[in-house]
């Protein structure tokens, strides 16, 4: 009883943090006048990303409205290679199709701040939009903490490639709910990035469409499967993981037939909250759909004294859907103790062999995330 009403205690704050996002409005500044979209000199899809506003100098605070969609511009802060000190605080940053805030390779804090309504209008199946963004290779450093990010096209905080370093703290990330045009994803580390995760709200990243392929509230991705550096050591804790396929998804596969790594990848997804009250995904396994509170595909990664609950992530006789509540059944020496039902504290038994004899033979599920 004293885990479900923690349960019930938790997500409290999901309510009230929606709230705060629409009523908050009232308290922020209108929108900076004459916007103008300048290159920024980073190109994606061939494309020379164009930003409202470029952050060129150290020791730099942003604050205030960023309305990049008003003038068409692909991202609304861009921060420049080399730079310390930067701050972004209780901004209001909204309206670009590729990215909200794109870190290119500078130390930065993000705080206290809302990024939303992140990619086409209406949002479709490309793979851009992301609210946060430390670029892939840029070897970005920083902060994240206490925004609310909603309305994004394919992901809410995104931190990717060596050298990247993140801690990221206390925000609130609302996907779309089932939707059948794109996996979204919430957080990911991906590439050769680290970082500590806690104390987050993730929320309704779901997909229903076709494609073999899932959704992740906060990932963990890498390895030459998906073209680049492992992803070593990052930590993700106390976070409260609502409505995704996959709650917290640690996916680091080497090779052509996309194998766990047998290098130790060491990942911790230690006292998590994670549920889902409903079954959305369909290809996310080669015969069907595909959701699990955690899929753990590497080696050495450690998942204890999570609190895992909901028709979304309990196993059914008959497959498909292939639901668990957590998915051991493709890597390499975990550890998992101690996790149990947020329902009645009752324990989990992890998965280690695949149900009923799951996608064929074909049991690794392949993260879709973006470099």
């Amino acid at each position: 009883m004293r885990k479900l009403l923690y349960l019930l205690f938790s997500v409290v704050p999901v309510v009230a943090l929606i709230l705060g996002v629409y009523f908050g409005f009232a308290r922020v500044a209108g929108a900076r006048a004459n916007v103008t979209c300048t290159p920024t000199g980073y190109m994606r899809d061939n494309i020379n990303l164009t930003a409202a506003m470029i952050v060129s100098s150290s020791n730099t605070t942003v604050t205030g409205t960023v309305a990049a969609g008003a003038a068409g511009c692909n991202i609304g802060v861009f921060v420049n290679p080399g730079l310390t000190g930067v701050v972004i605080t209780s901004a209001d940053i909204y309206g670009a199709n590729y990215f909200g805030i794109a870190d290119d390779g500078s130390n930065v804090k993000i705080t206290n701040s809302r990024i939303h309504d992140i990619g086409e209008n209406p949002l479709n199946g490309d793979q851009h939009g992301v609210a946060i963004y430390f670029v892939y290779g840029s070897g970005s450093t920083g902060t994240i903490s206490g925004n609310v990010i909603w309305n994004y096209q394919k992901g809410g905080i995104v931190v990717n490639g060596v050298g990247t370093k993140a801690t990221i703290s206390h925000n609130t990330v609302l996907g779309q709910g089932a939707v059948n045009y794109i996996a979204q994803n919430g957080i990911q580390i991906g590439y050769g990035a680290k970082a500590t995760v806690s104390y987050n709200i993730v929320q309704g990243n779901s997909y229903s469409g076709a494609g073999e392929t899932a959704s992740g509230g906060i990932i963990v991705v890498g390895g030459s499967c998906y073209s680049g550096a492992l992803s070593i050591g990052s930590s993700i804790t106390h976070n409260i993981v609502v409505g995704n396929d996959i709650g917290v998804w640690l996916s680091n596969l080497d090779g052509n037939s996309c194998v766990p790594t047998l290098t130790p990848t060491r990942i911790k997804a230690n006292n998590n909250i994670i549920s889902y009250d409903a079954v959305n995904n369909t290809t996310g396994a080669v015969s069907g759909g595909y959701q699990a509170g955690i899929a753990d595909q590497g080696d050495a990664d450690q998942m204890n004294n999570n609190g895992i609950c909901g028709v979304g992530y309990t196993p059914v006789n008959t497959p498909p859907p292939y639901l668990y509540f957590i998915d051991l059944t493709a890597t390499n020496s975990p550890t998992a103790t101690g996790n149990y039902s947020c329902l009645d504290g009752s324990p989990i038994t992890p998965s280690t062999s695949a149900l009923k004899g799951a996608q064929s033979g074909r049991h690794v599920v392949v993260v879709q995330a973006i470099h």
